[in-house]
């Protein structure tokens, strides 16, 4: 058989254009030169669904690791770009990253394609907070769009310095933190973006919807409105956490119920799937995702459909409350949640714990 790098380059391209899966064309590349020059962003197909990598927790070094769940491998990547960080995994693979000393930066881990931020010292001034405040007080932070495809896009963060919830937004060319104004202030437990605006839910069942404007508008007004308070009791339940997803087009609420969250032997029990009937301010239970998967984590949930345990959850440690002051840190309640008979199995066999930045999912992407 004849040696790849022997090919005709067009032939080579042609065969690049048919790998599907993003780890299988990174190492497609690998294979020789010929194949290294066919293997760009051009040749490949960014819209094809791609499963979501584990990146394990940090070990404060240089690298990190990712865990291929089709692979069943562990990677080993050179990123000091986030030793020591925590990670909020975002859109296209980019994530939002903070320090202990207050240093923000979205960063792309495939392409190490790094962008500075106005500082936690910048943000605290603009919602009017101590400054002196250095430890972590980031809980949710939110892309509008892929910022590899367009320079046109919005980061809208969550912060809980005194516990209570405030949101704060920047664009490219914006010099500082910009503060959206609550009418009520309340701890949002939910930050995502949804056919192309932001929505916030907070822990009264409250459903917030706003729109950012993009950077043509110096100084935009951010006016939030309630889309609706849902009463369901099942939204005042202790132990819950909350996630939104979109399958086929519906907006979906999943609740994930733990126990002994004050402890450190709290894990993962079960989860329930809800539509979410705006115009009633009610949920209606749902009892299958069809042929979807869900990953969700620390910063919110995907659904896609890819072949991999349809109907399953895939589960990663975000309860911070739990973690964060237990010396190992987060990371040992990860699974994986049948929908159809409730059971929780395990996807990750090692152990992976951190205090900082426990295991999260990321999505693997071409950077700019």
């Amino acid at each position: 058989m004849a040696n790849l790098s022997e090919l005709p380059s067009d032939l080579i391209s042609t065969v690049a254009e048919r790998v599907k899966v993003i780890e299988d064309f990174i190492a497609f590349g690998a294979v020789c030169i010929s194949c290294r020059t066919a293997a760009t962003k051009d040749n490949f197909d960014v819209s094809s669904p791609q499963i979501p990598l584990l990146m394990l927790a940090d070990k404060d070094d240089d690298y990190r690791e990712f865990y291929s769940l089709s692979k069943n491998k562990i990677s080993r990547i050179f990123l000091p770009e986030i030793r020591g960080r925590r990670c909020f995994p975002s859109e296209g693979g980019w994530m939002f990253t903070d320090s202990c000393t207050g240093e923000f930066n979205l960063f792309h881990p495939f392409s190490r394609t790094q962008i500075q931020l106005p500082s936690q010292k910048a943000l605290k001034e603009s919602l009017q907070k101590d400054a002196e405040i250095t430890h972590y007080t980031i809980d949710k932070a939110v892309l509008s769009v892929n910022p590899s495809l367009t320079s046109d896009y919005v980061l809208v963060i969550s912060d809980l310095t005194y516990g209570r919830g405030d949101l704060a937004f920047w664009r490219p060319g914006d010099v500082n933190w910009t503060k959206i104004v609550m009418r009520r202030n309340a701890r949002f437990n939910s930050l995502f973006h949804y056919k192309g605006k932001f929505y916030a839910f907070n822990y009264d069942g409250e459903l917030w919807v706003f729109d950012v404007p993009g950077c043509s508008v110096p100084q935009p007004i951010v006016v939030p409105r309630r889309l609706t308070r849902l009463k369901d009791p099942i939204l005042h339940q202790p132990d819950t956490q909350y996630y939104f997803v979109e399958i086929s087009g519906a907006l979906l609420l999943l609740i994930r119920f733990l126990n002994n969250t004050y402890t450190s032997d709290y894990e993962t029990i079960k989860f329930k799937v809800f539509e979410i009937d705006i115009i009633k301010d009610q949920l209606n239970e749902i009892n299958t995702l069809g042929d979807s998967t869900i990953f969700l984590g620390r910063n919110g949930a995907t659904a896609m459909v890819i072949g991999l345990k349809p109907n399953h959850i895939y589960f990663t440690d975000d309860v911070f409350e739990s973690y964060f002051a237990l010396e190992a840190g987060g990371g040992k309640d990860m699974g994986v949640y049948n929908f159809e008979n409730g059971k929780v199995e395990s996807f990750y066999s090692g152990v992976s714990l951190s205090p900082v930045c426990p295991p999260t999912w990321v999505n693997p992407s071409f950077g700019s």
